[in-house]
């Protein structure tokens, strides 16, 4: 397993510096200029040049990328253009409230999800099962920021249950959590009702049938654990889809997380903040894919990494 692990961890070198040279790149094409941005529509020229001096906007592009990967294996993800701040500290203020939520929708994603799979499940082709699976396809075709609205405007302008936005105590948490779990929760149902309802016709599920065990523990002991593997693999990618994916969300919410810092980050063009973000995001999904193989020898001993 340890060897497995290096194996992967190495493997994930290659990955990240194709992530940072993609985002370097593409940042770099777009139009508009940090340094005309930090110094104002109105200000003179030289002030602009200098700026963009002491940005290092005005070497050539492979020398800009040679710096900043250089900095980047010391550690340093750069300033920030906007706030003069250190890149990292812009983000660490940051990251704990985007884990939050994600974190919350992922739980509320696995519990309702493998909750409504295995119900749908085991009640095929029942009113159950046709009103779960059109309530989880509803969850994966809504828009994000469709629903956030819907369910601030009910649960927050009209009942006032919520806080209409921001963040500090569990009742701020609840509607952004449901709202960016809702598409995770109705995959994970589908995905767990596909897989419960194939290991179910299994021979070994039959012959535990047959021996007179219940359908509770046949369901529970016998199939769940084997339908486990896909359901597994699939919340792995959207915790890391979460991460990356919860901009609409936490805009609508006004949560101050990750997402709302690189979408202003991108419309005010500050280049390290946007790199060092979508580094932060691709190293955690690494990490999570990392978790998820791990994972998959402990629900199945017959899986083995050597």
């Amino acid at each position: 397993m340890i060897s497995y692990i290096i194996r992967r961890l190495l493997l994930a070198i290659p990955v990240l510096i194709g992530v940072v040279t993609l985002v370097f790149l593409s940042l770099r094409l777009m139009p508009g200029d940090p340094a005309l941005i930090m110094a104002g529509e109105a200000a003179p020229q030289e002030v602009v040049d200098r700026i963009r001096d002491q940005l290092g906007l005005d070497q050539p592009l492979i020398v800009q990328y040679g710096i900043y990967m250089g900095n980047l294996l010391r550690g340093d993800l750069g300033e920030s253009v906007r706030t003069r701040r250190p890149v990292s500290r812009e983000i660490g203020i940051r990251f704990p409230a985007t884990m939050e939520l994600a974190a919350a929708s992922m739980a509320i994603a696995v519990v309702f999800g493998l909750l409504a799979g295995l119900i749908s499940a085991t009640r095929q082709y029942s009113l159950i099962d046709y009103g779960t699976m059109v309530g989880a396809l509803m969850g994966i075709s809504i828009p994000v920021f469709w629903f956030g609205l819907m369910a601030m405007w009910v649960f927050s302008v009209q009942l006032g249950w919520f806080p209409v936005g921001g963040r500090g105590t569990l009742r701020h948490l609840v509607l952004p959590a449901i709202t960016l779990g809702a598409m995770s929760t109705g995959m994970i149902a589908r995905m767990t009702r596909s897989s419960m309802l194939e290991v179910l016709r299994q021979d070994y599920v039959r012959t535990a049938r047959a021996k007179g065990l219940g359908e509770r523990v046949v369901h529970m002991k016998h199939a769940l654990r084997n339908a486990l593997i896909p359901v597994i693999t699939l919340a792995g990618l959207q915790f890391g889809t979460l991460l990356g994916g919860s901009v609409l969300t936490e805009t609508v919410f006004t949560w101050p997380g990750v997402g709302r810092l690189m979408v202003n980050s991108i419309m005010n063009r500050d280049y390290p903040v946007v790199q060092g973000a979508v580094l932060l995001i691709a190293v955690v999904f690494t990490a999570v894919n990392l978790l998820v193989d791990i994972t998959y020898s402990m629900v199945d001993p017959r899986i083995r990494y050597d």
